[in-house]
């Protein structure tokens, strides 16, 4: 039996006391869910607005999918970008994806304002293709990018492909070609199927920590209007017209506007006293997959990367879920003594979680999952040791995906009173920082223009 185990929280070192609910409260801004976004929005909040915020999280702060992630931080959708731009047209396409490449820097202002300690990595970051039509995909999406202004991702073909022969001359320009030894090399693989990868910045950290030292930071500034209830499960977000009581055992909280940046999103419902329902619509809004990660540690012998490797098919890759792709990602890790190392992680797998059913974060890791992602490993990377070393870290936690694959910012069409920052959709710490900010200006009384992930796939029959 595999324990759920993650890296992330085992380097928290957490002192602070756990503080629940204990009496009836009022605040200008309820935020539902202390994990990245929900610490990231109650800082732009407070930073950016005179308004009071109560943070409430049903277990501790980043324990859910914050404490249970890759730590990998990419600026990508897990859609094709070319059905955003058809969806939304490329200004806003474009613009979505700007928007999220600009959390970067809301992520660098962050940690300048506050000092924090968690290190963050940036690096060029890899993605290993094995056809033609993952290429293609690529492709289309670079003439895209250079359409709306954005800088074109770096693409290389290798030699021994031939593909360059199939393209089409309109991706001329787009893409270089090299040995494939040059592609693996960069890939850190001896897979001969890889015979492209698309390159583009990349990080990780530790979203556990940084959440925790935010939140550390949010109680000794801003303490006359922050307040954090660990603990605090809410039952029921009841709205009427100009405010929201939110149940939380026996006690409520009564706030002007309430946000929801939770992946719990099953253990609540929503009761709109002033329109059309919502509870219904929300609960198909975001479904659940467990993700399924592991790491080993091994010499500080290589720098920090983030990998992905995409082979022909699901069954080629070997992973029980049906997930076609595969990653890994490397980093320092600090155990606090001995020699420095460095901690690989390995995921890719993911279990849907049917709706209505309740994720047990105590669950024990699936072997078969465990299996494949050791197969990967030795299959694929090409520092994997041999034999193979101990897993000191087998993990999973559950993500929120958004029927279209993006996340949900904004106003809840039905009623004003509630907003979103949720659904990561696999890949969501820039997401939830740029959320975080772009739902501050919502606060502050700024009217914003049109985005992709305003909810608006929740528009009210009136």
């Amino acid at each position: 039996m595999i324990p759920n185990r993650s890296p992330w929280l085992a380097q928290l070192n957490r002192t602070r006391p756990t503080t629940p609910l204990g009496d009836h409260v009022a605040a200008d801004v309820a935020i539902v869910g202390a994990g990245i976004a929900g610490a990231v929005t109650a800082y732009f909040t407070l930073r950016d607005t005179m308004n009071s915020v109560v943070l409430l999280e049903a277990d501790r702060v980043a324990h859910g999918a914050t404490g249970h992630n890759a730590g990998q931080i990419v600026s990508y959708f897990e859609r094709p970008f070319e059905t955003i731009v058809k969806e939304f047209g490329l200004e806003m396409a474009n613009e979505g994806q700007r928007a999220i490449e600009s959390a970067w820097g809301l992520l660098d202002e962050i940690l300048a304002d506050t000092n924090l300690q968690t290190p963050v990595y940036r690096f060029q970051g890899y993605a290993g293709c094995a056809t033609l039509e993952q290429v293609v995909e690529h492709l289309e999406e670079n003439k895209d990018r250079i359409a709306g202004g954005l800088a074109s991702e770096t693409i290389l073909l290798a030699q021994e492909s031939k593909w360059e022969e199939l393209l089409p001359l309109e991706y001329k320009g787009l893409y270089s070609v090299v040995p494939q030894a040059d592609v693996l090399a960069l890939l850190e693989t001896q897979d001969m199927r890889y015979m492209a990868l698309i390159s583009s910045a990349k990080g990780c950290m530790n979203s556990a920590l940084f959440t925790e030292e935010l939140i550390g930071y949010l109680l000794s500034t801003y303490g006359g209007r922050f307040s954090l209830y660990e603990e605090s499960p809410v039952a029921k977000v009841k709205l009427s017209e100009d405010r929201a009581v939110l149940d939380v055992r026996s006690h409520h909280v009564e706030a002007r506007r309430v946000v929801l940046a939770t992946n719990g999103f099953e253990q609540f419902h929503i009761e709109n006293e002033s329109g059309s329902d919502i509870d219904t619509k929300f609960h198909h809004l975001v479904q659940g997959r467990i993700g399924y990660m592991a790491a080993y540690l091994e010499s500080m012998n290589a720098p920090p990367t983030a990998i992905s490797y995409f082979p022909k098919d699901a069954s080629v890759s070997g992973d029980p879920t049906g997930e076609a792709y595969f990653y890994l990602t490397r980093r320092p890790h600090d155990e606090g003594e001995g020699d420095a190392k460095n901690l690989v992680c390995a995921g890719g797998p993911e279990q849907v979680l049917p709706n209505h059913a309740l994720y047990t974060r105590s669950d024990h890791f699936r072997e078969d999952i465990r299996e494949s992602l050791d197969e990967f490993l030795r299959s694929t990377y090409h520092h994997y040791p041999n034999p193979a070393t101990e897993y000191a870290f087998s993990w999973h936690g559950l993500m929120g995906y958004t029927p279209g694959g993006l996340r949900r910012i904004g106003i809840e069409p039905c009623n004003p009173v509630l907003l979103y920052n949720l659904g990561c959709n696999g890949v969501g710490i820039l997401p939830s920082i740029h959320g975080g900010k772009r739902l501050a200006r919502i606060l502050a009384g700024e009217t914003l223009e049109r985005s992709i992930f305003d909810p608006v796939d929740q528009r009210c029959m009136i």
